[in-house]
């Protein structure tokens, strides 16, 4: 299902719920000018459509200890054949230090963003890796050193003049 476009109450709502889920939604209502009810009704549309994936919380890594951050560019041996994608994908899928993986466009074939402790955790999981599948011809590492921007705040349409399906209660 596609979803509806959304209008401005939407777009500030979605934008008050990116920066912080837990806002208190009476606080939420009274911002965008809608009734707890008005709020309610809102926000089950907007997850009926589809616009929630999920709602998480945001760990902070370093108070985890997990200080090493790092991007790993993946050369397959024969490109971008269908059975190297499957072969990455199961070899990642049960290693809670690769956050995520994508395939590529350009000189790699896919890109994996990991976060280890250190050093060693870093070396044991290229390890892992080597061990796991055997389409993987070339990995470059790529350590942060610094983050200059990280956040989960997504981009947002621009919004419709009118309300999307109802209007503001």
């Amino acid at each position: 299902m596609r979803p509806e476009r959304l209008d401005e109450i939407d777009r500030q709502l979605l934008s008050a719920l990116q920066r912080d889920a837990e806002v208190n939604r009476a606080e939420l209502a009274r911002e965008v000018g809608l009734s707890p009810a008005g709020l309610h009704k809102r926000l089950a549309r907007l997850k009926s459509q589809g616009y929630f994936q999920r709602t998480v919380a945001l760990l902070n890594r370093r108070s985890l200890g997990l200080d090493l951050l790092a991007f790993m560019l993946v050369t397959f041996r024969s490109n971008l054949r269908f059975e190297n994608q499957d072969a990455l994908r199961r070899a990642v899928a049960d290693i809670p230090q690769v956050l995520e993986c994508y395939t590529l466009t350009g000189t790699s074939d896919a890109i994996l963003k990991i976060l280890v402790r250190d050093q060693s955790e870093l070396r044991d999981l290229l390890q892992t890796l080597a061990q796991a599948q055997d389409v993987i011809d070339r990995i470059q590492t790529c350590v942060v050193l610094e983050e200059f921007k990280n956040g989960p705040e997504l981009p947002l349409p621009p919004s419709e003049t009118k309300p999307a399906g109802e209007e503001p209660e």
